[in-house]
């Protein structure tokens, strides 16, 4: 899966998915971002899985934790799922 970042979605991130629960995700990105910030992830299913309909969700999220991934500029992001829609 992959993620789209930012509450603006002109302005969308990619980011890859580590982690994907019920409650939250856990995902690698460029961005700077800072534990509490809320941000819009639109997750979408991958083609390749041909047994489910294409679908993309709309999370609204806050950032939990933020933690480097080696020396990359990278950052690995815990966010939890406050709310969420189907477009």
């Amino acid at each position: 899966m992959q993620i789209a970042l930012g509450m603006n979605s002109s302005k969308s991130v990619p980011a890859e998915t580590m982690n994907i629960s019920n409650r939250g995700a856990y995902f690698a990105t460029s961005l700077k971002l800072q534990a509490g910030a809320k941000l819009e992830l639109r997750l979408k299913i991958p083609e390749e899985i041909k047994s489910l309909p294409p679908l993309e969700c709309k999370f609204v999220g806050r950032v939990t934790h933020v933690e480097p991934l080696g020396n990359n500029g990278m950052s690995g992001v815990g966010v939890y799922f406050l709310y969420y829609s189907f477009d």
